[in-house]
């Protein structure tokens, strides 16, 4: 109680008051959507995951993905990059936009990960309305042998 007196007359008095903050929540921590598939698609959000552009690269993966987001409460609960590909034996894992797989990997992004090769992506806000975008990721899924660029796509 005096402590938050004391904030109150040096904030009356016009004077700053500083105040420690708490650590920040660890943003590494995955949310998991059901599936079964081999391939973990890691997006920004969980509504990006209901997106056209979502649809198509399920599609255009075959079908048997998992979607993941990061948790933002960063559960002890969720699993991290590492522990999902080790628990659910992912073999491929996509990472849209630098900045999530900077948040989710590290500064250092490994292009592998456990058994899993990882790819990183343009942003998928970006991916959906950008034909430059579209194309380089395109590219991408083709020479990393995710599609057959002969499939007359």
């Amino acid at each position: 109680m005096i402590e938050l007196r004391r904030r109150a007359y040096l904030d009356a008095m016009g004077f700053d008051v500083w105040a420690v903050k708490p650590p920040a929540v660890a943003t590494n921590r995955l949310i998991l959507q059901a599936g079964d598939g081999d391939t973990l698609l890691i997006c920004a959000q969980p509504d990006h995951t209901a997106s056209r552009f979502a649809g198509d690269v399920a599609r255009t993966l075959g079908g048997r993905v998992v979607w993941a987001w990061p948790d933002p409460e960063g559960s002890s609960d969720c699993p991290t990059l590492d522990e999902a590909v080790r628990q659910f034996l992912f073999t491929r894992v996509m990472l849209f936009g630098t900045g999530l797989a900077r948040r989710i990997a590290g500064d250092e992004i490994s292009p592998v990960v456990g058994s899993a090769f990882v790819q990183v992506t343009e942003d998928m806000e970006d991916l959906a309305v950008t034909g430059r975008a579209k194309r380089k990721f395109w590219n991408q899924l083709c020479t990393s042998g995710a599609v057959n660029s002969t499939d007359g796509k």
